[in-house]
């Protein structure tokens, strides 16, 4: 295609050179004429030596031909003895492919009239022409070789632009040929391939590690915070929200002073800004209602000129860790005064004894029996201590077998007997369903003493105590229900904790250790089991525990 427009404009520019050329040389051709015929008419006869020596020199030097003929077209005068006798025609300007001729007629006022003729050699004469058409031909030239240079550099170099620009955009689908016959264009193409691979790589395994980081400060479990370098939040985790109970959408991109609403935090980060040093405190936050415990750590994150380029703020909730330790510590100081009392008994009568009193035999045997009384408390809390630590062990087992509660608790009751008789409590076993379960039916054996200890021990004489199973579906439902002092429903929750007592002196005159509903809900818990309690101050209490249906079907009788 650019070849052919090329040769086009060559053709145009040689046609109009050409013509151009022709006017000049006519101009030229009728300008020598004239000059020749002022000297011709000068002299009456054309023949004298001095004309002629002129018109030869003057043709010698324009390398041209100058022919004089008469009025009737006869040659009267020519600088070559070959040129012709006789005049053909009279047309002014006659081209022929190597020569040009022009031809002038001499007015007849001139002492020479007549014709006068030039003929000059075509390359003398259009010598501009040549000079025009190299100028042409070095414009092709240079056109051709822009083509030559646009489709071997500038193309290329193009496309790598684009490629390039499309790089930056994200688009990494172009790619540039490997087969150019330049090669230094052949190892940008090259280059820009490897470019495009490695940030295509390299934006994968960004992507792959922001999706992993995102993950990772989602599900940290730790509430996190990120805050630039002047003080606008740039990030909060899912877990910062749940904690906070907020959406916190809105944080981001705004000045921590105006979200954050703990003075305790917006300090902390103030001073991580100026000293820009790592800060750990334990802060004590209110979230809502709740009161809540947390470690909050500020980290600054600094450039190379050591200035603070973010804070990164770090929220551990230790509420747990706290509840745990405060149930750590009252469990410490329970299990001493719950030790401390039987012992300071025993030591206080055993003094008593060896100061005298045994010489009252009666006082005697009275000190021996609270003595026996204590010792026998002191056994049993120890033996609940140590059966509520066998029980919290992690690797705590227990022996599942096929077994009927309705059974089970007829052959607890025969103990509860004699006791219920003593207060008048009226203590009634109403079945209702079997309630086959899968059970280790020594720990459900201790879960229903315990219960039904407390039961008599919290109803007054003259109560009654009552006992029933319930099946349902896929479960059993054993309901123990008395007419008892009742509990308080802020206090139910508690009930299950060590060492807790509704009434003090009612649970250690009964014998109590104040554990016995922490084995209980432990032990209930390890059958995948369920503990709900009812109650109102007065009116008596309800402990339903649910426990799953037997799993295994009965295997038909052989024979």
């Amino acid at each position: 295609m650019h070849s052919q427009v090329c040769f086009f404009i060559v053709f145009v520019t040689n046609e109009v050179v050409d013509v151009t050329m022709l006017h000049n040389d006519r101009r030229t051709m009728e300008s020598r004429a004239q000059w020749i015929a002022t000297l011709v008419s000068q002299d009456e006869s054309i023949q004298t030596n001095t004309t002629k020596n002129m018109l030869v020199q003057f043709a010698k030097e324009q390398k041209m031909q100058i022919s004089v003929y008469d009025k009737k077209r006869q040659l009267v005068f020519s600088t070559k003895n070959e040129e012709q006798r006789m005049l053909e025609g009279t047309k002014q300007l006659v081209v022929s492919e190597h020569s040009l001729a022009y031809i002038k007629q001499l007015p007849s006022t001139h002492a020479q009239a007549g014709y006068l003729k030039l003929i000059g050699n075509k390359s003398s004469i259009v010598g501009l022409n040549l000079l025009y058409c190299f100028f042409v031909a070095a414009g092709v030239a240079l056109l051709l070789y822009r083509d030559y240079l646009v489709r071997t550099y500038v193309r290329p170099i193009r496309f790598a632009t684009r490629m390039a620009e499309n790089l930056l955009e994200g688009s990494y689908n172009m790619i540039a040929p490997d087969r150019v016959k330049r090669e230094s264009i052949l190892h940008l193409n090259l280059a820009m391939n490897r470019i495009s691979e490695s940030i295509h790589d390299l934006k994968h395994s960004y992507n792959r590690q922001r999706a992993s980081m995102a993950t990772l400060t989602e599900n940290i479990g730790n509430g996190l915070i990120l805050i630039d370098g002047v003080g606008r939040i740039n990030y909060v985790n899912q877990t910062f929200k749940d904690s906070f109970q907020t959406n916190a959408s809105y944080w981001e991109l705004a000045d921590y002073h105006e979200v954050i609403t703990y003075d305790s935090v917006k300090h902390m980060i103030d001073e991580v800004y100026t000293t820009k040093a790592t800060l750990a405190r334990q802060l004590q936050l209110n979230v809502g209602i709740e009161r809540k415990y947390y470690d909050v750590s500020c980290a600054p994150i600094l450039n190379k000129h050591n200035k603070v380029r973010g804070i990164v703020v770090v929220f551990h909730d230790i509420t747990t860790i706290k509840k745990l330790e405060k149930m750590r510590k009252d469990f410490v100081a329970n299990v001493s005064h719950e030790l401390k009392t039987p012992v300071t008994s025993l030591i206080g009568f055993t003094e008593t004894l060896l100061d005298g009193a045994r010489e009252d035999k009666e006082l005697e045997d009275q000190f021996l029996h609270i003595m026996l009384h204590e010792g026998q408390r002191l056994q049993s809390l120890i033996k609940d201590l140590l059966e509520l630590s066998k029980i919290e062990r992690e690797h705590f087992n227990l022996e599942f077998a096929k077994l009927s509660l309705k059974q089970l608790i007829e052959s607890v009751l025969l103990i509860f007997k004699e006791r219920a008789k003593e207060k008048t409590i009226d203590l009634r076993f109403e079945p209702g369903d079997e309630g086959i379960i899968d059970g280790d039916a020594f720990r459900i054996r201790q879960i229903m003493i315990n219960l039904i200890t407390n039961a008599i021990a919290y109803t007054p004489e003259g109560g009654k105590v009552s006992i029933s199973i319930h099946e349902r579906e896929d479960e059993v439902d054993v309901v123990i229900t008395d007419t008892g002092i009742g509990i308080e429903k802020d206090k139910i929750p508690r009930i299950f904790e060590r060492f807790y007592r509704i009434d003090k002196a009612r649970s250690r005159d009964s014998g109590g250790t104040g554990l016995g509903l922490a084995i209980v809900k432990h032990l209930v818990e390890a059958h995948e089991g369920r503990i709900h309690v009812e109650s109102e101050p007065g009116h008596g209490s309800s402990f339903t525990i649910t426990f799953k249906k037997n799993s295994v079907q009965p295997q038909p009788n052989a024979g």
